[in-house]
């Protein structure tokens, strides 16, 4: 007895399944252009699917390891809450930190460092025939190195007499010192800010990117080296490490208490600051990612319904082409289940084959997201599973009523159709 004649006597079920997927198969290799025009809906939905979901995954991936290399359960001190949706009058009234709330906040039991920082514009930086336009300068104090986890790779950091002295000493980001030095060691040298002369007297560690900006493009000179006139150009915000993770609630708590004290806000007074966690940051990016995938889906289904339609039309003209076929299989004892089962595995098989081909074209996407963009990619073994799962479920769902039309099929009507 050959092995089908076993697998037909032991297993019936497994044995038509196998049938029904080779005819499947069948149909097809026969019909190519039909059936790729039919499953075309299918492949774009699942490729979109795929390929969405794994540069979303590497994406959250990505902004996890970024928020953590912020430093250490750091709080941060700002006009506006991130995501918060103000106008420009509103932006212009809502003032900066102080330096004697500043001092308020670092007197606190919980609070471990702050590091007040403010913006510096500056048109031009150079160093001989080089120059930089695009690194951001802030003015800050030594705090910033224990609030960050920054450390100095070469020379030193800025120290209390530097910005007591309002020194012009400046350091470095890794990108700047690339983009000045081409090689040089920058210690000692002097930089010009507008014109402004700084001499350099240490290089960072190398921090990465955080919102795809780099942490590296940047110079450090003491708060107050530079003054301007314009107070925009003041505007001082405020970087914040507690003693522990553990008491990041009871650290904002005293911080948004010393704040509202100094400004002499009301009970019924709103905060006119926000005091932003990295849980904050956290569930701003889901927000955003949870509207991504939202597109996503919006974006498959449409794909998926066009190729659903597609299959149950295949479908219908296959129950049509074959209505002679199914009337002999009843005759010769075939149960309505039997063809049922048979019709709904044929279209599972065209849309199962088209969610394969989706998820192959969707992680081939992925790959080139992930080799030639700024942009990662992480292809997840869960998401793959649903797509081949939603694949299969379109094919049940269409093929239903073609496979319940065959099924419902005279057995002698069905014989006598020429």
């Amino acid at each position: 007895m050959t092995l089908a004649r076993r697998i037909a006597v032991r297993w019936p079920v497994l044995f038509a399944m196998r049938e029904a997927v080779g005819m499947g198969l069948a149909a097809i290799q026969a019909y190519k252009l039909r059936a790729g025009l039919t499953i075309l809906g299918v492949v774009m939905g699942i490729m979109t699917v795929t390929g969405m979901s794994a540069i979303v995954a590497g994406l959250n991936a990505s902004m996890a390891r970024q928020i953590e290399s912020l430093g250490s359960s750091v709080l941060l001190l700002r006009p506006f809450a991130p995501g918060e949706h103000v106008t420009d009058e509103e932006w212009r009234k809502r003032k900066g930190l102080s330096m004697d709330e500043v001092q308020a906040i670092a007197a606190l039991p919980l609070v471990r460092a702050i590091s007040p920082m403010e913006l510096i514009r500056v048109e031009m930086i150079k160093y001989g025939n080089q120059k930089v336009q695009d690194a951001t300068i802030l003015g800050t104090t030594g705090a910033y190195e224990t609030v960050h986890d920054a450390f100095v790779q070469k020379g030193r950091f800025l120290s209390d007499v530097d910005v007591d002295r309002a020194s012009p000493v400046a350091v470095l980001g890794t990108d700047v010192v690339d983009a000045l030095f081409a090689g040089l060691d920058p210690i000692d040298k002097e930089i010009f800010l507008d014109g402004r002369r700084f001499r350099v007297i240490g290089v960072m560690e190398r921090k990465g990117k955080f919102l795809f900006q780099s942490r590296d493009n940047i110079i450090l000179i003491p708060r107050g080296a530079i003054q301007r006139r314009d107070q925009r150009f003041n505007f001082l915000i405020a970087d914040v490490k507690p003693l522990s993770p553990l008491v990041i609630d009871k650290s904002v708590d005293q911080i948004r208490e010393a704040v509202r004290r100094k400004r002499k806000l009301r009970y019924s007074d709103p905060d006119n600051f926000a005091v932003v966690t990295q849980d904050t940051l956290t569930d701003l990016y889901r927000q955003i990612t949870g509207g991504i995938y939202m597109v996503m889906i919006a974006i498959s289904s449409i794909g998926l319904v066009v190729g659903g339609v597609g299959v149950m039309n295949i479908m219908l003209v296959s129950v049509t082409e074959r209505t002679r076929e199914i009337g002999v299989r009843k005759a010769l004892g075939a149960k309505k289940r039997d063809i049922l089962w048979q019709f709904l595995t044929e279209a599972m098989t065209l849309t199962g084959t088209g969610g394969l081909l989706g998820i192959a074209i969707g992680g081939g996407v992925a790959w080139l997201v992930n080799k030639f963009s700024p942009f990662p990619a992480v292809i997840q073994t869960s998401w793959v599973l649903v797509a081949f799962g939603t694949a299969l479920a379109v094919g049940l769902f269409f093929g239903l009523w073609p496979a319940a039309k065959a099924a419902r099929l005279d057995p002698i009507e069905a014989l006598r159709y020429e």
